[in-house]
């Protein structure tokens, strides 16, 4: 399910149907959006941009089944932010950016509020779902887009007490930054700190520094290659969020990942483009691997995808 105003509809590479009724609350604007009946083993992930709202906005979700309620942590995330529990139970447990569905639930809505003087004028909130794990086999791509390659930054030349935690912040970056161009990635590794946990990787704090710096940008929970390849006919690369066993990803400067972000930019015969910030240094980021390979690491497991494009005024 996807969302959008109607200046960020055709920017975005993946179509977007719908637009939302938001609603002024105290100091803020909510919206609700009825839900399909939600099966055991799914993973469901919201996710929301507001490139024109400035840094003081923050957003909440709140997932409603029945009369439980089950919270993600407000975004921007802060140390001195005090919450209620997120509601976790035998049913639903929360992550830091997702809800796990353990047990099938029905008459649910999600409900999204938005602190912010100004009802969002840009934005775009999405609505992802699919099962935690994929049986049978992945396709194969379809097409052979190319877009750009990035900018190639490896994450390994940063202050070694955070270099290998800040994947997703610099995949980020490295989108953000244009084809050939080398840049500092400090800006998007400070917004992408999480100050309750001390970590880097949480999903809505890179897309928050995407929009932050004029990029619309949701995360996605792919199962295959098709939103991939419009995203990359339309010159935009794709950040997977990959996992891997040893030795399972040949060409990797990993071994073998519990989590780790990378920069898709092309598919060429049987392998994929990619930006790897894992890299020892700017000059190995750009690499291949191979398409079989590459999908399951990617779209086995979660398929999880952050998608960016410029927010055009």
């Amino acid at each position: 399910m996807r969302f959008a105003d109607v200046e960020t509809v055709p920017q975005y590479p993946l179509e977007i149907p719908d637009a939302l009724n938001w609603q002024g609350t105290d100091g803020g604007w909510r919206v609700d959006i009825p839900l399909p009946d939600l099966e055991a083993g799914a993973l469901l992930t919201p996710s929301l941009s507001l490139p024109t709202s400035g840094p003081g906005a923050s957003y909440r979700f709140v997932l409603m089944a029945g009369e439980r309620e089950y919270r993600l942590p407000t975004i921007p995330t802060t140390a001195h932010r005090k919450e209620s529990g997120d509601g976790s139970d035998r049913r639903v447990r929360t992550a830091l950016d997702c809800f796990l569905i353990e047990q099938a639930v029905q008459d649910v809505h999600l409900q999204c509020t938005v602190s912010a003087a100004a009802e969002p004028a840009r934005y775009l909130l999405t609505v992802s779902c699919r099962p935690r794990e994929l049986s049978g086999p992945i396709p194969e791509p379809a097409t052979h887009p190319v877009a750009p390659r990035p900018a190639e930054i490896s994450q390994m030349l940063a202050n070694p007490r955070i270099a290998n935690r800040i994947c997703s912040p610099v995949s980020t970056a490295m989108v953000i930054a244009g084809p050939g161009v080398s840049t500092e990635a400090g800006r998007v590794v400070r917004d992408c700190f999480d100050p309750l946990t001390g970590m880097y990787g949480l999903w809505p704090l890179a897309i928050r520094s995407a929009a932050l710096q004029g990029y619309l940008g949701a995360v996605e929970l792919l199962s295959g290659w098709t939103d991939v390849e419009a995203s990359l006919e339309a010159a935009l690369p794709v950040i997977a969020s990959i996992r891997f066993d040893a030795d399972a990803l040949p060409g990797s400067p990993q071994r073998k990942t519990a989590g780790h972000l990378v920069v898709v930019y092309g598919i060429e015969g049987d392998e994929v483009l990619v930006c790897d910030p894992a890299a020892p240094n700017h000059g190995s980021v750009s690499r291949r691997y191979p398409a079989a390979a590459f999908a399951e690491a990617w779209f086995r497991h979660r398929g999880a995808a952050y998608m960016l494009t410029p927010c055009a005024t």
